[in-house]
């Protein structure tokens, strides 16, 4: 939100908190039940940004770093979920 890597100052719209609420609430209604631990991690950022409105996260200092502190240990937890597929080599037969 500091602008640091342009120097242009970013803009948080309302969007960003109503989106996430919004993919919280996908995400249930999907009934994925592929992994537990992921279900956990959404359930967690759920909790994290219920109730909070997007005002307060510009007014508040304290508050936006308190978020971004829960949701990167969120993100932590699910780059050790994160593994690397292989690639498919599709084989094909000589002519």
């Amino acid at each position: 939100m500091t602008g640091q890597v342009d120097g242009k100052p970013k803009i948080f719209r309302d969007s960003a908190v109503e989106n996430l609420s919004e993919f919280f609430e996908r995400f249930r209604r999907l009934n994925v039940r592929s992994n537990a631990e992921l279900e956990e991690l959404v359930a967690q950022c759920d909790q994290v940004v219920q109730g909070v409105e997007p005002q307060s996260l510009r007014d508040n200092q304290g508050l936006r770093r308190a978020i971004a502190h829960e949701l990167s240990k969120v993100q932590t937890s699910l780059d050790g979920l994160l593994v690397s597929r292989p690639r498919r080599n599709i084989l094909r037969r000589p002519r």
